[in-house]
């Protein structure tokens, strides 16, 4: 198992591309069972960047599980990729045999800094 950034990935991706390592990369992660890809979206990548991320999905496809986390919707995953045709390839081979798990609601992460931000203010008037 294996757990990458997206963002770090990507730029992962480019560096062993331009660096003529790009096969040697995506040997090693298909050697995985299990490919964590966390936070698709949250940091835009450059049209070679996210066709290499394509690539390596497309060579994973149906040989190594994966989990991708992201706050968007299928409908904004275009946005990321800018190619229609490639984020339905892409959206089509995640999902095939896929589990899609959504989660609702509020961000753990607010719900803590809130409950601490009423702590240190009851602490003051206290």
């Amino acid at each position: 198992m294996r757990f990458f950034g997206v963002a770090s990935l990507v730029n992962d991706l480019l560096a062993a591309n331009h660096e003529l390592r790009l096969s040697k990369l995506t040997a090693q992660i298909t050697k995985l069972d299990l490919v964590v890809l966390d936070e698709l979206g949250f940091i835009p990548f450059s049209k070679e960047g996210s066709q290499l991320l394509f690539q390596l999905c497309s060579d994973l496809n149906e040989r190594v599980s994966i989990i991708v986390t992201t706050n968007l919707r299928f409908g904004d995953w275009n946005s990321i990729f800018g190619d229609e045709k490639m984020t339905v390839a892409l959206l089509d081979r995640l999902t095939h045999k896929g589990h899609i798990l959504e989660f609702m609601g509020e961000s753990y992460r607010f719900r803590q800094r809130m409950q601490m931000g009423e702590q240190a203010a009851s602490t003051e008037t206290g």
